[in-house]
């Protein structure tokens, strides 16, 4: 089975066995596209809503008729940072237990980075969102990891107009902590890829002998759906025949979009609505047309044939099919399921799929596995290699969100296998809270039960819950449960540092150096020390009878 569906590693094993020379190890490209939905790639069915003759995502759409595509892949949750600490540990958020900006990866879980480096690897790793901050420990293990973002002069130049703007209208000097607000803000106006493009380029014209680990994050597709500030036209290519005024600048604040308190009713049509997913269509086009330079220069400078490659998304947008828009809110499936390619060279059997859940947890594991090099020694996902092989393993993808908002925490947690959805929703436990951590208390989600449970069969959409007394309700509760206690059991056994340890600075350097440029000195301060919030305590498991 090896040899027929991987000659390349077989061939690999038959040199070292018969004595001649081993065969280059494989280098290895991990490609994660911020904010990119599933179903918003033509290998996934999309094509544009408007752009007749234009191919949404030909240069993927081209990678995936040679690789293995997984159909049913998840991440753990809906927003960048946990999902990126996932992708580079091989844990779930409940493991890693960086849920909030104010937690780094916990020095004691090593990174996908830093298994590469250690079997004698060069490492890349080049980002263009403000949550891929070495500030949050995903330098480590990389010998060159750099931002695409603007630099912190021209952030500082941009926030100096602002704040001359502010002052001659008689509003208040702001405090430190504006810098990283506006780095928020204008990160959702930058255009990266061509950044990124030149990061990687630098990297693979000087990668010598060695086998590379390089990794790369393409930010373009987030909002704000701005496509022509990447390139004049874009836009106009993608709905040719719009006569409206709605943008997709400041869109998730757009008091024309919804209503700015809670609930955030929709205000906008549908038209303008299909408008602006044209505009999204348009930016996963631009990061597609970037990939495939790197995918070109793979070719051109003879890397291709000893190289693996794997995409994948690290969450999803919404466009109001549950309520709301963007991400960071909810975990269903426009959010959670996300596309996952993995491009192994030599692969018989190109162009397959995979039909059996996969976690973004999986993927560090998965290439450890095809390089050859140990597993990382706590790493929860497992690698997908019997996937490619033809054998159907069962197992499901757990998910979490803890955020803030003016109308309360927002705590919910979430499982899937092949036929099923579960979501539940916690408040806090006030209580059973204290500085060591917060205690949840279960919500009851609806008048049907107290979980929201979908037939994924029959509504793959996630809109139509189970009501408790149906069956599949019960089944599905029963296996969530099956799955959180083995995932609670493993948490038990895993090293944490203490709680101190874990917090992220409360400025990147990027910041800092904004701010030194603006005359802030080292002394000024928010409101004294800054304060963390307490990490979750454990869950309660799932009751069927609940």
């Amino acid at each position: 089975m090896l040899r027929r569906i991987f000659p390349f590693f077989a061939l690999s094993l038959c040199l070292v066995s018969c004595g001649q020379p081993e065969a280059p190890r494989p280098n290895v490209i991990l490609i994660s596209i911020d904010s990119l939905r599933r179903d918003y790639l033509g290998v996934y069915g999309r094509e544009p809503l408007f752009a007749q003759g234009i191919e949404l995502s030909p240069n993927l759409d081209a990678l995936s008729a040679k690789s293995t595509v997984f159909d049913d892949a998840f991440t753990t949750t809906s927003w960048t940072l946990p999902s990126h600490v996932s992708l580079m540990t091989g844990l779930s958020d409940r493991h890693h237990g960086v849920e909030i900006d104010d937690y780094r990866r916990d020095p004691l879980h090593k990174t996908l980075a830093a298994g590469f480096h250690e079997a004698g690897y060069r490492t890349g790793g080049f980002f263009s969102g403000p949550y891929l901050d070495p500030k949050y420990g995903f330098g480590d293990g990389f010998d060159d990891y750099a931002s695409g973002m603007m630099t912190p002069d021209d952030l500082a130049q941009r926030i100096q107009i602002w704040m001359t703007s502010n002052e001659r209208q008689g509003g208040p000097p702001p405090p430190p902590s504006f810098a990283k607000v506006m780095r928020d803000r204008l990160s959702h106006l930058d255009i990266t890829s061509p950044r990124v493009n030149a990061h990687a380029d630098r990297f693979l014209s000087d990668v010598g002998q060695k086998p590379f680990f390089l990794f790369l994050h393409y930010f373009d597709a987030h909002y704000d759906h701005i496509p022509d500030a990447a390139e004049l036209g874009l836009a106009g290519k993608f709905d040719p025949g719009y006569k409206g005024q709605m943008i997709g600048e400041n869109w998730y604040f757009n008091g024309a979009v919804r209503s700015t308190t809670p609930p955030h009713e929709r205000r906008i049509s549908d038209r303008d609505l299909e408008h602006v997913q044209a505009l999204y269509e348009a930016e996963i086009h631009w990061v597609d047309r970037h990939i495939g330079m790197i995918l070109s220069q793979l070719e051109q400078s003879g890397l291709a044939d000893n190289t693996i490659i794997a995409i994948v998304g690290d969450h999803g947008d919404e466009f109001f099919e549950h309520g709301s828009i963007g991400h960071r809110s909810t975990l269903y499936a426009e959010l959670m399921r996300i596309p996952m390619i993995l491009h192994i060279p030599g692969v018989a059997d190109s162009g397959a799929r995979v039909s059996s859940v996969s976690r973004i947890y999986d993927i560090a594991p998965t290439l450890l596995d095809f390089a050859g090099i140990p597993a990382l020694p706590h790493s929860e996902g497992v690698s997908l290699r019997p996937e490619l092989e033809g054998q159907s393993t069962q197992h499901g993808a757990l998910g979490r969100i803890f955020f803030g908002s003016p109308s309360g925490p927002n705590i919910q947690d979430s499982w899937r296998n092949t036929r099923y959805t579960v979501i539940r929703g916690f408040g806090i436990d006030g209580n059973n809270s204290n500085a060591a951590g917060l205690a949840v208390r279960q919500k009851r989600a609806n008048a049907n039960g107290a979980l929201l449970v979908f037939d994924r069969a029959e509504d793959p959409k996630e809109m139509h819950p189970l009501p408790q007394k149906d069956p599949r309700y019960q089944e599905a509760v029963k296996l969530f449960r099956v799955d959180f206690l083995q995932s609670e059991a493993m948490s038990a056994s895993l090293p944490h540092s203490p709680i101190p340890h874990r917090w992220a600075p409360s400025k990147t350097a990027e910041e800092q150096a904004t701010l030194d440029s603006l005359g802030y000195t080292s002394s000024d301060d928010d409101n004294g020390e800054t304060q963390h919030m307490p990490p979750l305590k454990p869950f309660p498991a799932p009751n069927p009878a609940h």
